[in-house]
């Protein structure tokens, strides 16, 4: 089982019974983010799938929208004249469906359109995976999935544990929590975390 060999996603599936580390009701899809090409445990936030797709909205990709629509409240009318010069920049380059105009008010619409349970980060070396894997700290649990002898495997178990990043290992034709991850807890929202979900988003079926 060659995980590492551009087939990480047969390996998850084999290490994941239903409701065990990641909500039965997620799905899994390969993405690259960050220099890192992972298997990610995610659910859709439908509505909002839903209406991007009714409107024809595409991903929100640039970090000034984004903050623009932070700084709107969900659903509620606010007058155009309130923003700053920046905002109003920022409001020119909004996508179609992200918020709606009319009166001299915007309403922002959008939120985030999928969630990430997991991120899984194969390798055959724990240290080289557990770098890769700490890139997502702030954004999602990780786990990383090691192909191959786990070497080390004591200094292995105490970094994860420390990290609170899962380790999984290959044994024979099976894959073995050797280390369960650490639920994730945000504890706040930011740019870079809405970002990161619409670039998940995007590469998703």
């Amino acid at each position: 089982m060659a995980i590492a060999a551009r087939e990480p996603m047969d390996a998850v599936v084999g290490a994941l019974a239903p409701g065990d580390l990641v909500p039965r009701e997620a799905k899994l899809g390969v993405v690259e983010s960050f220099g890192v090409e992972a298997v990610v445990a995610y659910r859709f936030e439908t509505r909002e799938r839903e209406r991007r797709a009714s409107v024809g909205m595409p991903p929100l990709t640039r970090p000034d929208s984004l903050n623009l629509l932070m700084a709107l409240p969900l659903g509620e009318p606010v007058p155009t004249r309130s923003l700053s010069e920046k905002e109003q920049r920022a409001l020119k380059s909004l996508p179609k469906g992200a918020v709606v105009r009319r009166g001299g008010a915007i309403t922002r619409q959008a939120v985030q359109p999928v969630q990430v349970d997991m991120v899984f980060v194969p390798g055959r070396s724990w240290e080289s995976a557990m770098e890769r894997a700490e890139r997502f700290t702030p954004f999602a649990a990780r786990t990383v999935l090691v192909d191959g002898a786990l070497r080390r495997e004591s200094d292995a178990v105490m970094r994860a544990g420390f990290y609170g990043i899962g380790l999984l290992a290959v044994r024979g034709e099976g894959v073995e929590v050797v280390v369960p991850p650490r639920p994730f807890v945000r504890s706040r929202h930011t740019v870079a975390g809405w970002k990161f979900l619409e670039d998940v988003h995007r590469q998703l079926p």
